[in-house]
């Protein structure tokens, strides 16, 4: 998903002290071996990303803001560090 991957861009660039979350929370999403095929990015599971997105925003095909998208990276940064 194009817009998805625009938007992560867009909160690193603007916020890098999320940058280490961004790339954990890719490489934890990613499709098994993503590494192996072009274009070579971590890419989250269609099937999980789809799930994710239609319980969130009530469809597959959503795009969650830049706002949304940092409000997430914060939460999993500040879960990870109290557990």
């Amino acid at each position: 998903m194009a817009g998805l991957g625009t938007v992560f861009l867009r909160v690193v660039l603007r916020h890098p002290v999320l940058a280490t979350e961004a790339l954990r929370t890719a490489l934890a999403t990613a499709t098994p071996g993503w590494f192996r095929k072009p274009p070579f990015l971590p890419r989250p599971e269609p099937t999980y990303r789809d799930w994710r997105l239609a319980t969130a925003y009530g469809r597959s095909d959503a795009d969650p803001s830049t706002k949304e998208m940092v409000e997430y990276l914060q939460w999993r940064r500040t879960l990870r560090k109290t557990h």
